[in-house]
């Protein structure tokens, strides 16, 4: 399935739930998420677990109808943004209007070539045929003189024409002859450059060869700034300051600091804080952490921290459960 329907399925089992009386139990749907999820959607699912354990997402299924318009979007994603990369939070933007039930984004529309469209030109009027035009025969004459006549009269008009005709193309012809036409360009003649050989050929200069860069390196790892973050997380979530603990950690790391697991202890600490390996910006530490219940009694486990130093505050990228130390 894709990214909307695993929000429409996941609203599904919100829904079931709800019907049978049994309310929007966070820790079960976040086993329901895992379940869920295929191997495409693998990457959001500690985004997916992180929103089905927060209050806008407990606020949205109570509501009458639960899950049910857009109007909840912006708050279910504000959850998501505070804690995952853009990169998620993009696509959990259509897991989130599954979820809610919102139409997917409709396809942009494809441009139609130029080539392609069909100009429509309105239909023109054929004219319709011209009448045809009878000659009008002309009156016979009446009497043999005035066709003598007639004759004499065209010789003489006949053999003034063609004398004027020629006497015109000899006047065109004469300054023809002479004058040259100034639209005609005269060819002008070039002497012939011959280009003396040389005796040897010039040498290329030779350039340097350019020296290869070299590839930036990353920052190295500041072993202070990532023991801050991780005390700096522990005295957050000791003191249930769950948004500023957020800043400590990235969204691969989020499942490990649930406000709900810490939420059953009076406090917690850690100490003991040591750096066991070290790549590029990249730090491990080591330590120990303590987690102190309502009724004074103490369990200690180590506990391994990786943290990126390149950004400010270092942040937590991944954490692992080390062993018990101290058993409750």
């Amino acid at each position: 399935m894709n990214d909307h329907q695993l929000g429409a399925a996941l609203r599904q089992q919100v829904l079931s739930d709800l019907q049978r009386g049994r309310g929007a139990e966070g820790r079960r749907l976040q086993a329901v998420a895992g379940d869920l999820c295929g191997e495409e959607q693998i990457k959001l699912l500690p985004a997916l677990r992180h929103l089905v354990l927060s209050a806008a997402f407990a606020s949205a299924a109570s509501q009458t109808p639960p899950l049910s318009g857009s109007r909840l979007l912006p708050r279910l994603m504000q959850e998501l943004e505070e804690v995952f990369n853009p990169a998620i939070c993009r696509r959990m933007e259509s897991v989130v209007g599954g979820l809610l039930d919102l139409p997917t984004k409709d396809a942009p529309a494809v441009a139609i070539p130029m080539a392609n469209a069909v100009a429509r030109v309105p239909a023109t009027r054929r004219p319709g045929r011209s009448a045809s035009v009878k000659p009008v025969p002309a009156p016979a004459s009446r009497g043999g003189g005035n066709n003598a006549l007639l004759g004499f009269l065209a010789f003489l008009t006949g053999g003034l024409a063609v004398a004027l005709v020629g006497a015109v193309l000899l006047l065109q012809q004469s300054p023809q002859s002479n004058v040259e036409s100034p639209s005609t360009p005269r060819p002008r003649s070039e002497p012939a450059v011959t280009a003396a050989k040389p005796s040897t050929p010039p040498q290329e200069p030779s350039l340097p060869e350019p020296q290869p860069l070299a590839p930036p390196q990353p920052p190295a790892a500041n072993t202070d700034q990532a023991i801050a973050s991780v005390q700096g997380l522990y005295a957050a979530l000791s003191s249930k300051a769950y948004d500023q603990a957020r800043r400590f950690f990235g969204g691969a790391a989020a499942d490990q600091f649930d406000p709900a697991f810490f939420n059953q202890f009076e406090r917690v600490s850690v100490a003991d804080l040591r750096e066991t390996s070290q790549e590029g910006s990249s730090v491990t530490l080591e330590g120990l952490v303590t987690f102190v219940y309502p009724d004074g009694s103490v369990q200690s486990e180590s506990r391994r921290f990786t943290l990126d130093t390149s950004s400010t505050p270092a942040l937590i990228t991944a954490s692992d459960f080390g062993g018990v130390i101290k058993a409750r």
